[in-house]
């Protein structure tokens, strides 16, 4: 029944009683989305009379996932357009063939790479991540795990939905095992649970205070640097991204997280 019912009328009920409006309070978080909405309005208008793409960054944390890396994130940017805008951000920490993933990006990529290899040690993606996007030099950064592929049109994309303050969290199609990048409900099915991927300024980034390293495995810290955007007065954006993909994998079970996770409804706002 939900699916019938418009956006627009959602939004009343979901302003009024979920969080974060509940937990922030609806002064600020009113203050919040009227601040961003007011940003983004001019971000629009500024690219209808002057378009102009900025350098952006792909940051990526990573541990012995130099096959998924090469083969997913590394191949969808070579195909991408505006590759001149593209700038590569990889921390490193340990990996046994971390050779192999330097010296293949270098002979197929004529771009800016900034590649870093740590000591050995666990991977935690809140530290690889603060380490990937803190050592970019682009104003615009994007995190992105090293089975993911890209759009084509990424460039557009980031551009279209990241500005002063706004920040972006897209959707990716979450493909099943042995399936084609094609979006139909056979091959996979849209990932609203998490928030993985995010677009944003770097100062943004920054003034949130970057991911939260007190998560040492997986999960959770995507949620954390959500509020986090949120509270220092950032707008997070959220919509289906068409392109974006995360190659499957086996998953591990969930952690003890997931049982305090906000309600999905509560925290997205689609476009």
């Amino acid at each position: 029944m939900k699916k019938y019912i418009p956006l627009s009328l959602k939004r009343i009920p979901w302003w009024l009683v979920k969080s974060p409006q509940r937990k922030f309070g609806y002064a600020l978080t009113f203050g919040v989305e009227l601040g961003g909405f007011l940003w983004w309005l001019l971000h629009l208008i500024k690219n209808i009379f002057y378009k102009k793409e900025e350098k952006i960054s792909i940051c990526t944390g990573i541990l012995n996932r130099t096959d998924n890396y090469l083969n997913y994130v590394f191949e969808s940017v070579l195909k991408m357009q505006n590759q001149e805008l593209i700038e590569l951000s990889i921390y490193d920490c340990g990996s046994d063939d971390v050779e192999k993933l330097e010296s293949e990006i270098r002979k197929k990529w004529n771009g800016n790479l900034v590649f870093t290899k740590g000591e050995r040690r666990n991977f935690e993606r809140s530290f690889t991540f603060n380490k990937a996007i803190r050592q970019s030099t682009s104003n615009i950064i994007f995190t992105c795990d090293a089975d993911m592929s890209l759009p084509t049109d990424f460039v557009q994309q980031i551009s279209k939905f990241v500005s002063g303050k706004t920040v972006w969290f897209p959707i990716c199609f979450n493909l099943n095992k042995d399936k084609p990048t094609t979006i139909n409900s056979e091959n996979g099915k849209w990932y609203p649970d998490g928030m993985g991927m995010v677009g944003a300024n770097k100062f943004a980034f920054e003034k949130a205070g970057g991911y939260d390293e007190s998560y040492k495995t997986w999960g959770g810290e995507d949620w954390e640097i959500w509020e986090a955007f949120y509270k220092s007065g950032y707008l997070p954006l959220r919509n289906k991204c068409k392109g974006l993909f995360h190659q499957y994998h086996p998953t591990l079970k969930p952690k003890v997280w997931v049982k305090n996770m906000p309600n999905i409804e509560a925290r997205e706002r689609e476009f």
